[in-house]
């Protein structure tokens, strides 16, 4: 089986990733309070710390093999072709890592479309359930498609229900990141 060969992440205690994939339900919590709290006032700060959590995870894992390895080497790694990819992701660690990673995309992009629809005058309670939720679901699980359908979509149509223009931000403070 390809999880015996898994390598120790040496910036990581030497867990391997076997050892650290339950640390990958973190992210759960982020689109919960995405779904169900979006005006929360702490959903934008709570959001963000799991994205920040998974890009150091990521950062400490893609250094432990690529610097700390016993064979590691980055200049072996083709980005610029399929065979090179797939290679990559033949690896057990490598699929790890490139896990984190769009965990890392998913839940930003997720917060920004939450974050982004509430500073719409069109973003009420039934908007979200019936609109954003059913994005987000498709952010989390199809990444690129969800954020395709809110900007081509949802964004225009959430411009359309609020006026044609973005919120009067005294009414509610979002925080940026």
């Amino acid at each position: 089986m390809a999880l015996e060969r898994l390598k120790p992440f040496f910036l990581l205690g030497n867990y391997n990733a076997l050892e650290l994939w339950p640390l990958i339900n973190i992210t759960i919590p982020c689109w919960l309070l995405l779904a169900f709290a979006p005006k929360w006032k702490y959903t934008p700060v709570l959001t963000i710390l799991g994205p920040m959590f998974f890009a150091l995870l990521y950062t400490l894992s893609l250094l432990s093999l690529t610097i700390f390895g016993e064979d590691a080497s980055s200049d072996q790694i083709d980005f610029s072709s399929l065979e090179g990819i797939v290679t990559l992701f033949s690896d057990p660690d490598m699929v790890f890592v490139g896990w984190v990673h769009y965990i890392v995309y998913d839940t930003l992009v997720g917060r920004w479309m939450v974050l982004d629809a509430i500073k719409r005058e069109g973003h009420t309670m039934l908007f979200h359930v019936v609109v954003m939720v059913p994005i987000l679901f498709l952010a989390l699980m199809f990444g690129p498609f969800g954020w395709l359908l809110y900007v081509a979509i949802v964004r225009p149509i959430a411009n359309t229900l609020g006026g044609g223009h973005q919120g009067d931000k005294t009414k509610a403070k979002v925080h940026q990141f």
